[in-house]
């Protein structure tokens, strides 16, 4: 993709973002990689919901713009969390970070977003693990998903947001959005009485199947046993 194209793509998901309420005000950033040493990424302090193209910043993969703006414009300072996702895996491409509202506030609550309820979840993102707390804007951030987001396309950051990745950047951007439908149908759950976990059975038959759907990382352990599946057929 060429760097005009990339930018109306980043700029409409971001937009996209804004209208769904994934963010507000000037929250949020996302970026995308165009080379081994390029990196498209959303400026700070600007409201990503009335981005331009044109207000989006290359940089290379130290964070460091490589194209004069004409103005005062600066990377995000979570562009490091992003730069880290990019040094962990060759395969992602894209990066998406957002606060969405449910999803954000099972962190807050303590809850996890690891259970298996919903089939499409399985196959497009399979589990959503969760961070450790660390605070906004500062190294902590990158060091507290290292160890996840080598394995996982999704995960929550405690107390703060979603950090989604892809082939792409709608690839990472159609994951938040799974990731937010999958909390409000588990917060909907949970009011009508709790939610109904499935099996391990009906894990590996999605996860057999899970290719078609684009899931390629490896299976987890915790997607068949512990906290993520039912236990036994009596939990139906």
């Amino acid at each position: 993709m060429d760097v005009r194209s990339a930018k109306e793509h980043l700029a409409k998901v971001c937009h996209l973002a804004y209208l769904r309420n994934y963010i507000c005000g000037m929250e949020g950033n996302f970026s995308i990689r165009l080379a081994d040493n390029l990196v498209l990424a959303t400026p700070a302090g600007v409201c990503k919901g009335m981005l331009g193209p044109d207000e989006l910043l290359l940089t290379d993969m130290k964070g460091e713009m490589v194209e004069p703006t004409g103005r005062d414009l600066r990377p995000s300072t979570e562009l490091a969390m992003h730069l880290a996702c990019y040094n962990v895996r060759a395969d992602i491409k894209a990066v998406v970070h957002a606060h969405p509202t449910t999803a954000v506030g099972f962190t807050v609550a303590k809850q996890s977003l690891l259970p298996c309820i919903l089939p499409e979840v399985v196959c497009t993102v399979g589990t959503i693990p969760t961070a450790p707390y660390a605070t906004p804007s500062t190294d902590e951030v990158s060091l507290s998903i290292r160890p996840l987001i080598a394995e996982y396309d999704a995960i929550m950051l405690d107390h703060h947001g979603a950090l989604t990745v892809g082939s792409d950047i709608w690839d990472a951007f159609f994951k938040l959005e799974t990731l937010e439908h999958h909390a409000q149908t588990m917060l909907v759950a949970k009011l009508l009485g709790g939610e109904q976990r499935l099996q391990a059975e009906q894990i590996k038959r999605l996860l057999a199947i899970r290719s078609t759907y684009g899931l390629t990382n490896p299976l987890k352990e915790e997607m068949l046993t512990g906290p993520a599946c039912a236990e036994t057929d009596h939990n139906r």
